[in-house]
């Protein structure tokens, strides 16, 4: 792996992000780190410890003076952008008619708006270079029903149906556009939707877990880890016939 490939990531100050962040840069790829959340600092800091070449950003994706920074400043540090893998992200669990349209926004916002704004101020870069390599977070509730979780599966469908959109336009630029979409992995947010189910149902925290461990085939979550493999799979050139995909890592969920 050459130094000089640049990977940027987004949400990567916990779960998926921070894992991708740290497959990169063991990689070898510098890598410049986005989050809203001010611990991605410290995750910048893990990276520079470790001897790895790290930029990280404060920073709101669905907030285009934010996006639009951050980008700027990657290119003139690194002079290129090889990867682009958007995993910020939120979710809101709760019944439809329950959920206000402020909430549905800021879904919609950061999940779809969010991986819009970071193609829009990448694109150039890459078409400039007439190489990179795009992965998108999707996720099962793109393929799947679940109940609670409508604003976030029509968000991540949307993820899904703008990547494989966006593949055929920038095939010309030798620019490759997938999705990973997983199934459940043990992260923050996940955490959270499973306290939120607790509490609300008034189940045991563990209890509910157990029961949603069960949708997986394997009957545990993913390892934040594991998604970031098949994340640096579909962006390396092991994958440069790839385009368009979105790679279910859903432990057999949705062929259930």
């Amino acid at each position: 792996m050459s130094e000089s490939k640049v990977a940027v990531i987004t949400g990567a100050a916990s779960g998926i992000g921070r894992a991708s962040a740290h497959k990169f840069a063991k990689e070898g790829y510098r890598v410049a780190i986005m989050d809203l959340n001010e611990s991605i600092r410290d995750v910048g800091e893990e990276l520079r410890d470790s001897g790895h070449t790290c930029y990280d950003f404060v920073g709101d994706v669905a907030n285009e003076a934010d996006v639009s920074a951050f980008i700027a400043e990657t290119e003139k540090r690194y002079g290129r952008i090889d990867v682009l893998n958007c995993n910020a992200g939120i979710v809101v669990v709760k019944p439809l008619e329950d959920t206000t349209f402020e909430e549905f926004s800021k879904v919609a916002a950061v999940n779809i708006g969010g991986t819009f704004l970071c193609h829009k101020y990448v694109l150039p870069v890459m078409k400039k270079q007439r190489k990179g390599s795009i992965v998108n977070l999707g996720s099962v509730s793109g393929h799947v029903g679940q109940t609670e979780h409508a604003v976030y599966g029509a968000t991540k469908g949307a993820v899904i149906s703008f990547t494989r959109a966006v593949a055929w336009e920038l095939a010309g630029y030798n620019i490759r556009v997938n999705s990973v979409s997983p199934g459940s992995v043990d992260t923050p947010m996940l955490r959270s939707d499973i306290q939120l189910e607790s509490t609300r149902t008034g189940i045991p925290f563990e209890e509910v877990k157990k029961l949603r461990e069960a949708e997986q085939a394997f009957n545990r979550w993913a390892d934040p880890s594991e998604i970031a493999e098949a994340i640096y799979f579909l962006a390396s050139d092991s994958a440069s016939f790839v385009t368009g995909s979105d790679l279910l890592v859903d432990c057999g969920w949705v062929a259930k």
